[in-house]
């Protein structure tokens, strides 16, 4: 039986707010199903949202770190859909924790052994990380703490030595602040320990994002960049309008809200219920930059348990894709998690903000970085914050009856990463679809997708290098 606001054989009105990854997917799974008229509005130059990209010298870099994961089916799907998969090369990455001036590569047994944390402790560690690698499901978690977690499986001291430190570099929070499901899946899908994959002599990520727009055109669908929207308008228990920044106002059957749940929240009077009203999120501060000589420690990503830096993380990413910039330079990127927007950090000048960058640089490798380029990018609403308690809001609505939701914050306890918000997209999609009395096969081919091959790139610079133990064992930048 068909839905009552169906439009005949070619589906619903769609307007979907937000060119995200998540709106992008949405309306793609609508548009392959047959729905012929879907208006995708986005505010930014172009589709992607936080996998953007910005231009130096003709070549795009990512607005911040992207690497694509062996495990992340719905984007090695659409890779594949785009024609890209194939050009993707993998790598091992290395991941060091900065304690006290000191480098340690937890995943090499010397550097584990040389971590500050008592023999007890590490074997408890162990333990946790065992237990979370066979764990698949943390719904039994849910409503529960990091630090419970952490303390039942393993004990205090390696909270203290290891997690709060951490959350700290990606919430701004201790563990007792932040859910122990997202925290479990998040060890159980042991992201620093898999190869990671790049695609050669271009940002991946723009290609991607290119890719998606291709698609969805070929589809028909309206992409409507360098557009806002400033308010959606309701009747009784349905949205009946949006109005945009134009002086447009479309009024669609069907609306899909891939925004942030604050900016969704101050266009419409009234969310449905407690669900989207409570989520936060956290701010990111991301300096994409260029040094002129070789960093050949060989690390891709650097976490700064202490001193307290400005920067929370370091990603060297010429080390896990050297042909990304010029020839000769190595890209960087540090990153600083701020529990939100509002931190006195968010706003400082770019000049003050190199500048601490620049100190926390040499502090640990003993030079000033001379930047031949760098891009600043402050996003004010990144990630949300999961905390202990957390819930996905619903798929659709309690309030309106045509209004359906997609984003990152309904993909919980899962990574957050390109490939879960794409997910979200199309659950969005096929939810409507549902609704009016379609399906869509399309969340089953993506699930099912498989990695046939991992073609290997050559080893990194500094790959064949020893454990780093301390800065000594740095070749400084001069």
């Amino acid at each position: 039986m068909t839905h009552p606001l169906h439009s005949g054989i070619g589906g619903p009105s769609v307007v979907v707010l937000g060119g995200g990854l998540a709106g992008a997917a949405a309306a793609y799974t609508l548009a392959l199903a047959g729905c012929r008229d879907i208006t995708v509005i986005e505010r930014g130059p172009r589709l992607g949202g936080l996998a953007g990209n910005f231009e130096i010298d003709g070549r795009t870099y990512p607005l911040g770190y992207h690497h694509i994961l062996h495990r992340d089916r719905t984007l090695l799907s659409f890779l594949d859909r785009i024609g890209a998969l194939s050009e993707v090369r993998w790598r091992r990455i290395r991941m060091g924790f900065v304690l006290n001036r000191t480098v340690y590569e937890l995943g090499r047994p010397a550097g584990f052994l040389r971590f500050p944390m008592r023999i007890g402790d590490k074997l408890r560690f162990l333990r946790l990380m065992l237990r979370a690698f066979a764990t698949t499901e943390w719904n039994d978690w849910c409503g529960r703490s990091a630090a419970e977690l952490v303390d039942s499986w393993s004990g205090l001291g390696v909270r203290r030595a290891l997690f709060d430190p951490l959350m700290y570099l990606k919430f701004d929070m201790p563990c007792a602040d932040i859910s122990a499901a997202w925290l479990g899946a998040r060890l159980s899908f042991r992201e620093g320990s898999a190869p990671l994959g790049y695609i050669p002599n271009t940002n991946w990520t723009t290609r991607l994002c290119d890719g998606l727009a291709r698609l969805l055109e070929d589809l028909g669908v309206k992409i409507r960049l360098r557009t806002g929207a400033l308010r959606i308008d309701t009747s009784g228990d349905r949205v009946t309008g949006v109005q945009l920044d134009t002086g447009e106002r479309l009024a669609p059957e069907v609306l899909v809200s891939a925004l942030p749940t604050e900016v969704y929240a101050r266009m419409i009077a009234g969310d449905g219920g407690d669900d989207i009203a409570p989520i936060r999120y956290s701010a990111l501060i991301s300096v994409v930059a260029a040094i002129p000589e070789p960093l050949d420690h060989g690390f891709y990503w650097l976490n700064f348990l202490w001193p307290r830096y400005t920067a929370g993380g370091l990603f060297v990413l010429s080390a896990l894709n050297p042909t990304i910039g010029h020839p000769g330079e190595t890209c960087v990127n540090f990153v600083t998690h701020l529990k939100s927007r509002h931190d006195p950090l968010f706003t400082v000048s770019d000049s003050e903000l190199l500048s601490r960058y620049r100190e926390d640089f040499q502090d640990l490798f003993g030079s000033v970085p001379k930047f031949v380029w760098s891009s600043i990018n402050r996003i004010p609403l990144y990630s949300p914050v999961y905390v202990a308690g957390y819930r996905n809001p619903p798929i659709q609505s309690r309030r309106w009856r045509n209004l359906y939701f997609a984003g990152n914050y309904r993909t919980f306890p899962s990574v957050s990463s390109t490939g879960t918000a794409m997910w979200s997209g199309l659950e969005a999609g096929a939810a409507v679809l549902r609704s009016h009395g379609r399906d869509t096969k399309l969340l089953d081919e993506v699930a099912a997708f498989r990695l046939r091959s991992m073609p290997k790139s050559a080893p990194a610079p500094g790959r064949a290098r020893s454990t780093v133990t301390s800065r000594r064992d740095f070749d400084p930048v001069q």
